[in-house]
């Protein structure tokens, strides 16, 4: 034990940085009333927990990520019927549909509940995420009206965005760095799967059941998984942990004098401000996190445009019917599959051999296997849009498809682990920051995929989107060999 302050109801806890050494220059003695882990080896510090038990809560947490990541596109093979219903033929207010849990939900969402989990804890936010996407889940299936659905697919995301952001934080929590590559590979798994998978079943289910039990579906997944959630995840951020340790001592020893290490009482609203406003700060200010997170975006936008513009391609060239188009997917899906070994194996092993290699490990040695992204997806680009545009047997362009999918595996790992390494114990707010502008992306491009097929075909068109994502490949390596001088350079203070 050793230093701390009185708790009230009117304060909560933040990071108190301060000089390690006194004004003699010589070290600040330890205080007695501060509050620590009993020694390298406490068994309530969540690194120490056994590995079968931190391997548990990031396989929950992936399941829970893929269980409302689904949801970003299941509902995309339906949009006719739901046109249909409610008797629309506004194609925007179809397209509207899918993307508006993207484009606001999970773009507003990280905002709030990255950094409000390094204020109150992990578990609280999961939970709560986890009954809100249930929630709205009921309330899409029921809905009268389409304005109805698309404003609750907006509050749908908001409650998705909880389990998308907040994993990376809960692998920082658990995970030692030179796991982190596999660690992040699973949550990959559950977000990037979600998102292929998802129109498979929704446009079988759709074809059988109708539009509304697609979201009576993703109520039963998550549901399942939200409430093994609940029963099994205990809290893994050390901070909220230390607090908590520091107030049941208040209590027991009488001393009010006692608080957590590194932490210091303040006003719930400062402490409030200053996480909401830390995403902003890191892509403000940070210039490696923002570009990063333009690559690691616009990556993620062109995905979402072939997932919105798959049925145009393959009903017209291939004259794909409405439940065999949903295995036109299952390229994108095996693609991430492929990958997903392959890149956590091969972002671990760098960053291992680099740091054996300099004597010192580095962050900026996780963005070595982003190499394999910036090639993979733009031949997989190349080669998708000219054998559409020449009808080559349909099989050809759906493995291109894969081609994509494996490269956007190397470039979301890396990215993640990344930021996970640099931004340890402001993780989730680092990712957030990141999540922000993909979110966006992820709405926003596939509003432009038709109208460019149109004007150019799809062969240049995909073209263009191939010699953007090598360019923005090429420029990402930059920040392999810059970025520990930038990332010094523009520090920023985040408490």
């Amino acid at each position: 034990m050793s230093r701390g302050t009185t708790s009230t109801n009117e304060k909560t806890h933040d990071v108190e940085p301060g000089p390690s050494l006194s004004t003699s220059g010589s070290e600040i003695p330890p205080d007695s009333n501060e509050v620590d882990w009993d020694g390298p080896d406490d068994p309530h510090n969540p690194r120490n927990w056994p590995a079968w038990r931190r391997g548990m809560l990031v396989g929950i947490i992936t399941c829970v990520v893929f269980s409302t990541s689904i949801a970003s596109s299941a509902v995309a093979p339906a949009v006719p019927q739901i046109l249909k219903e409610f008797h629309s033929s506004n194609e925007e207010i179809g397209t509207l549909v899918v993307t508006i849990e993207v484009l606001l939900g999970t773009g507003v969402g990280p905002v709030l509940m990255g950094p409000m989990s390094e204020v109150v804890g992990r578990r609280v936010i999961y939970n709560c995420a986890n009954i809100g996407f249930c929630a709205f889940s009921i309330g899409c299936a029921l809905t009268p009206s389409l304005g109805g659905l698309v404003v609750l697919r907006f509050l749908q995301g908001c409650a998705a965005s909880c389990s998308l952001n907040n994993a990376g934080g809960t692998i920082s929590d658990l995970v030692s760095t030179n796991h982190r590559g596999f660690a992040m590979s699973m949550y990959s798994m559950g977000f990037l799967l979600g998102p292929a998978v998802g129109p498979v079943a929704g446009s079988f289910l759709a074809a059988a059941a109708g539009w509304r039990w697609v979201f009576w579906l993703l109520l039963i997944v998550n549901g399942s998984m939200g409430l093994i959630c609940a029963l099994t995840y205990s809290e893994t951020y050390a901070p909220v942990i230390l607090e908590r340790k520091a107030k049941k001592l208040r209590k027991t020893t009488g001393n009010p004098a006692l608080y957590a290490k590194g932490q210091r009482q303040l006003p719930v609203s400062t402490v409030l401000k200053r996480a909401i406003s830390r995403p902003a700060k890191m892509f403000l200010f940070c210039p490696v996190v923002t570009g990063l997170a333009v690559y690691n975006a616009v990556v993620y936008g062109f995905t979402y445009l072939l997932f919105s513009t798959f049925s145009v391609v393959f009903e017209g060239q291939y004259n794909f019917g409405e439940g065999r188009l949903g295995l036109v997917y299952l390229g994108l899906a095996i693609g991430f599959l492929i990958s997903l070994s392959i890149a956590s194996v091969a972002n671990d092993r760098t960053h291992k051999r680099l740091t054996k290699k300099h004597g010192a490990a580095k962050p900026e040695y996780r963005l070595e296997s982003l190499i394999y992204g910036a090639i993979a997806i733009p031949i997989g680009f190349f080669i998708y849009g000219w054998t559409a545009e020449k009808h080559v047997d349909s099989a050809v362009p759906i493995v291109a498809t894969g081609l994509v999918g494996f490269g956007v595996m190397f470039t979301f790992i890396p990215f993640n682990v990344y930021m996970i390494d640099a931004y340890t114990k402001y993780a989730a707010s680092a990712i957030a920051a990141g999540n922000i502008l993909r979110s966006l992306s992820a709405a926003l491009l596939p509003l432009v995929g038709l109208p460019l097929y149109n004007k150019l075909g799809y062969g240049w068109g995909n073209s263009l989107l191939a010699f953007i994502s090598l360019g923005l490949g090429v420029m990402s390596l930059l920040f392999r060999k810059y970025g520990e001088e930038w990332r010094e350079r523009f520090s920023v203070q985040f408490d």
